[in-house]
């Protein structure tokens, strides 16, 4: 009986001891992976210029050539009349990120505007990218706030009617700041 006891005692100790070896296997694989990159992230060293995942890696295409239907001249002409301060910016953020409807801007632009969205892919023309300096600087923001309210025809870009006049002018100055020098 003594022998069965002690033979008992040393599986389990043999158990015991391969259920910490994996634990540490484990927790020594999670400190060498480095910290999570969240969902939709890849990993900061790859850098794919037509990823398509939730637009954080890449640089998106770059210049953009289009043939966008032109927004009348007196709204094309027309400046943002919004500044652009915190609240504003912050407003446009909280919209293009996820509270405009029926869908979030960033779905086909990309969170960094880059326009690699999750939805980016089966888009053609690909959706715009805010980030493109050379594409941006030809889109006045009244023609920025004409395609947000009537969508561009021939595109994936809807129209946004319902949207009142305040959070369109809002997001267009939250599209202009992908595009400026060091906000990549």
């Amino acid at each position: 009986m003594f022998n069965m006891v002690q033979g008992f005692s040393r599986q389990r100790k043999i158990s015991v001891g391969l259920i910490l070896a994996l634990l540490m296997f484990g927790m020594i694989a999670e400190v060498w992976a480095g910290p999570p990159m969240g969902h939709g992230r890849r990993h900061h060293m790859r850098d794919y210029r037509g990823h398509h995942g939730q637009g954080f890696a890449g640089d998106g295409f770059c210049p953009q050539v289009r043939a966008t239907a032109q927004a009348p001249d007196d709204i094309r002409n027309q400046p943002n009349p919004l500044e652009p301060s915190r609240e504003t910016l912050y407003g446009g953020e909280s919209l293009f990120q996820g509270d405009v409807q029926p869908v979030a801007c960033k779905i086909c632009h990309g969170a960094n505007g880059n326009g690699l969205g999750i939805m980016a892919q089966g888009l053609n023309p690909p959706p715009r990218n805010f980030g493109c300096q050379e594409t941006m600087q030809e889109v006045s923001d009244g023609q920025l706030f004409w395609i947000i309210r009537n969508g561009s025809p021939g595109t994936g870009m809807p129209a946004f009617k319902d949207l009142d006049d305040r959070k369109i002018w809002q997001i267009v100055h939250y599209l202009r700041q992908f595009s400026q020098p060091g906000k990549k």
